[in-house]
């Protein structure tokens, strides 16, 4: 004689049954999305640091020059490698302070470009192109690279001089692997004193009411420069 299931149980059997498949349903359903995974083209948080090299190099007459990544237009005269170096590293610490972007830093980026320009020395006359493959060996998702126009220093002492510091610098936010430029800042600045500009107030408090070196002034800049670079989060709003 079999067994005979009453409909009361029957139906608890399918209840059960039902709130089973609901709970792994719904355990798929409701799981924490890839809050890393970004949608293919957007831009992500993994930023090359190019740094800057020189726009004219010693023993080239000063010119007006238009930047090859932004295209803003400078007064440009030949700057050395070392002040370019000297901005990098500064720029590398600032990036590293704001702590938004995750940073490959100078060193291997310039290793990378070297490795490019021997192999393809054509493709340096196309610099978004250029860096666009640097960044794209590198698995970057954004390089940034910048061109020193003008590191003018003062003749005088901080307290009076016969010529005053003038810098000049851009920096330009490339998209990889496209080479689009998603951003571009600059910095162009002479000191002036007070009497001679009563708007650059900011200028004459940075300076302590001194006038600053080419590096004071260049530092001052670079500061208000990296704080406008937009964060991977505004890129991808």
């Amino acid at each position: 004689m079999g067994l005979t299931v009453s409909p009361v149980k029957k139906n608890l059997a399918f209840t059960a049954c039902l709130t089973f498949l609901f709970l792994i349903s719904s355990c798929s359903f409701f799981r924490q999305p890839a809050r890393y995974q970004r949608p293919q083209g957007q831009p992500g948080d993994r930023l090359a640091v190019a740094g800057f090299e020189p726009a004219i190099l010693a023993g080239q007459g000063s010119k007006t020059v238009r930047d090859p990544i932004n295209g803003s237009v400078f007064m440009a005269e030949p700057v050395s490698d070392a002040n370019a170096r000297d901005l990098t590293d500064n720029l590398y610490r600032l990036l590293l302070e704001r702590d938004d972007y995750s940073l490959i830093p100078p060193t291997k980026v310039g290793t990378a470009a070297m490795s490019l320009e021997m192999s393809n020395p054509k493709l340096i006359e196309r610099p978004k192109e250029f860096y666009a493959k640097v960044g794209k060996q590198l698995g970057a998702d954004l390089l940034v690279v910048g061109y020193l126009y003008r590191w003018r220093e003062r003749k005088g002492e901080a307290y009076g001089v016969r010529r005053a510091a003038s810098v000049a610098f851009s920096l330009s936010l490339v998209s990889i692997p496209d080479g689009a430029v998603l951003w571009g800042g600059k910095f162009d600045k002479t000191q002036r004193s007070l009497a001679e500009n009563l708007l650059d107030l900011i200028t004459f408090l940075k300076g302590k009411g001194r006038w600053m070196s080419a590096r004071e002034l260049a530092l001052m800049g670079l500061e208000r420069v990296v704080k406008e670079i937009p964060s991977p989060r505004g890129l991808r709003d």
